[in-house]
């Protein structure tokens, strides 16, 4: 039964995008409406604390993908190709990501992977 899981991981990414301020960039760079804006605001504040913090260097959606992961950054690197569909300010933060990181360390991916699977990864 996976509903469960993927609903924490949707609790999780908006509580991390909440708490390193990449909710208030999202939303302004899609020109949502405002009803849209509060809601997401007022859903995402309870949970903020589950959120990861991220690098407090880096701009605030560039951190809150980085602290979500390979899946998170991969779809960024997507998104920072297309400045017509994200808006100019938002692929330019979003372009980090396609050559400033750090190595992803492959014992957290051996982990990861292991994890989901339910055995090892050298078998």
């Amino acid at each position: 039964m996976r509903g469960p899981h993927n609903l924490l991981r949707l609790i999780r990414t908006g509580a991390t995008f909440e708490r390193t301020g990449a909710m208030n960039v999202v939303l302004e760079a899609m020109n949502a409406p405002r009803p849209l804006r509060i809601a997401a605001r007022v859903l995402g504040w309870p949970f903020k604390w589950l959120g990861y913090k991220g690098d407090p260097a880096a701009p605030p959606v560039t951190r809150a993908l980085t602290a979500l992961g390979p899946a998170y950054i991969k779809f960024g690197q997507i998104l920072s190709t297309r400045p017509d569909g994200v808006g100019d300010e938002l692929a330019l933060q979003l372009r980090v990501l396609q050559d400033k990181l750090p190595p992803f360390p492959i014992s957290v991916a051996k982990e990861t992977v292991s994890r989901e699977l339910g055995t090892p990864v050298e078998e």
